[in-house]
Order: C-alpha cells, then sequence, then structure tokens
C-alpha cells in the first residue's frame, strides 16, 4: 500500500469514528490532551497550531491556557471530525479558536506563524513523520515550542486482546510490515528531531488508567478511535468469535466492580527550533 493510500485509509477510518470519538465515557484522550498542553507552556497571548485536533482534546485545554488574547487553531483531515469539532467551539462560544480541513503531514502556513504548535498521539500516524516535524520547525517562530505525544507503553492485557482480534483478520487481509519507529525511545527521539532542526527541551512520560464498565464498554470505545481500522476488516461471522478470544485475554485486567481497566502510558517531547536553522 502506497504513502497516500495508506493516508487515505486513515482519513476514512477517523471520518467514520468521528461522530464518538472520544465521546464513550472512557477517560484517555482528554487527560493526555491536557497534560500536553501543560507541558508545552502555553502562555495567555500565544498563538497555536493544534494539528491531527480530531474532537478538540488537546485544542479545548489549549484555548483555556491561551485565553481570548491569543489565537487557537486546528486542524485535521477528516471533514467530520472538523465540522463536530466546529459545532462544539461554537457552543462554548470560544471565538478565539477555529477548526479547518488540512493537513497534519505539511500544514498550509507561512513560516513563524506560531508560538506553539501541538500534535497530540497524531505524528506517528503520518506517511513521513519526520517532514512532517521539519515543517512544524518552520512554522514556529525562533523561540517557539513543539509538544509532541507518543505512545510509551500499553497496557499487556489491551495488548493480547488486540492479538486475539488480529488472530481473526482474514487471511489475505495485509499486516503492515515492522518499520523502524522514530520515537521508540529518548535517544531515538531526540535524535528524529535533531534531524528535523529541532532541539529536544525534556522528554516525560504520563500514564492514564482507563476504566471501561465490561467488554461491551470497552469494544464501543475500540470502535470510536483508530482502532477501528482494525475491527472492520474482521468479517461479521468472525466477530463475535473475536470478541470472545478478546474478552478472555482482557481478563487480567478485570478490577472488583466487574469492569476492567488498562493502563496507558504516553511519552511527551518538548522541543524548539534550533539557533541557526533555516526558517523556510
Amino acid at each position: 500500500m502506497t504513502d497516500r493510500a495508506r493516508s487515505n485509509a486513515a482519513v476514512e477510518v477517523f471520518e467514520q469514528a468521528a461522530s464518538s470519538y472520544d465521546r464513550t465515557g472512557v477517560s484517555f484522550f482528554g487527560p493526555f490532551g491536557a497534560e500536553l498542553v501543560r507541558c508545552a507552556g502555553i502562555r495567555p497571548g500565544d498563538r497555536v497550531l493544534d494539528v491531527g485536533c480530531g474532537r478538540g482534546a488537546v485544542l479545548f485545554p489549549a484555548a483555556d491556557a491561551t485565553g481570548p488574547t491569543g489565537r487557537v487553531t486546528g486542524i485535521d483531515l477528516a471533514p467530520a471530525m472538523v465540522s463536530f469539532t466546529a459545532e462544539d467551539l461554537r457552543r462554548a462560544g470560544l471565538t478565539h479558536v477555529d477548526v479547518r480541513v488540512d493537513d497534519a503531514q505539511q500544514p498550509d502556513f507561512p513560516p513563524g506563524s506560531f508560538d506553539a504548535i501541538l500534535a497530540g498521539l497524531v505524528v506517528f500516524l503520518l506517511p513521513e513523520p519526520q517532514q512532517a516535524l521539519r515543517t512544524y520547525a518552520r512554522l514556529l517562530r525562533p523561540a517557539g515550542r513543539l509538544a509532541v505525544s507518543t505512545f510509551a507503553a500499553q497496557d499487556p492485557a489491551f495488548v493480547a486482546a488486540m492479538d486475539a482480534l488480529a488472530a481473526h483478520l482474514p487471511a489475505d487481509q495485509p499486516r503492515p510490515a515492522p518499520a523502524a519507529d522514530p520515537f521508540a525511545d529518548e535517544r531515538t527521539i531526540t535524535a528524529t528531531m535533531a534531524v528535523a532542526d529541532l532541539a529536544v527541551i525534556t522528554i516525560r512520560d504520563y500514564q492514564v488508567e482507563s476504566k471501561f464498565r465490561d467488554v461491551g464498554h470497552w469494544m464501543e470505545w475500540m470502535w470510536s478511535h483508530g482502532g477501528r481500522a482494525l475491527l472492520r476488516h474482521i468479517v461479521p461471522e468472525r466477530r463475535d468469535a473475536a470478541i470472545a478470544d478478546a474478552a478472555r485475554a482482557l481478563e487480567p485486567a478485570r478490577v472488583p466492580d466487574g469492569g476492567l481497566a488498562l493502563t496507558t502510558a504516553i511519552r511527551i517531547t518538548v522541543a524548539t527550533p534550533r539557533a541557526g536553522a533555516p526558517a523556510s
């Protein structure tokens, strides 16, 4: 599959998930978004870009941090995400925030447009992450900050459940080939940022526990985000068996009230344009 085809497939997944994205009553994207904004050190009056804004897990905390004297712009390549988020902004009365359809791979803004660029759990989904980072570096003002979150560790029960679901994919369904992870660890992240003319300021991990009423609630959550990319390829006649296998894999995450609790760790990197790097 070409990079363009992968990008189109990803947009389709999030377009279909938009109505329920981050709306299933699970504490996940919200806490991660708020922590990303906190680590970025957003200040009143800042001009901020949120790439791959989704339904606003980063966008709304950024708007609170800049206050009405600032300006926050969110971009997403899925038109439905943009439409739903624009309506949420309208209802909230946030006139210093706008959202538009644009590509997180190469946002269409002049160099030096922003004090901060925020990328919450999105850069690793892009066809060419390092190229995207170079673009972000050019869009930042000289003392600007880029704050990026990537996954650090998934709950072992979640990993086992995903493997159980994947075992039910059709035999002819292509599996993504293993690739080098430019965000695998602190050393790799620092090198990745350096290639993009960015100097790392801090790297830290942040952990969230997400609770689910039962396996059905977990499956509802899975359909509401990127997990849909896997689920939609399991043919209907295999889904009950797939869910049963996933439920067995999730048993170690069972809590006393009968629900499930899964812990996810992300890694937040804050970087700034390197002195002397080209501005365009």
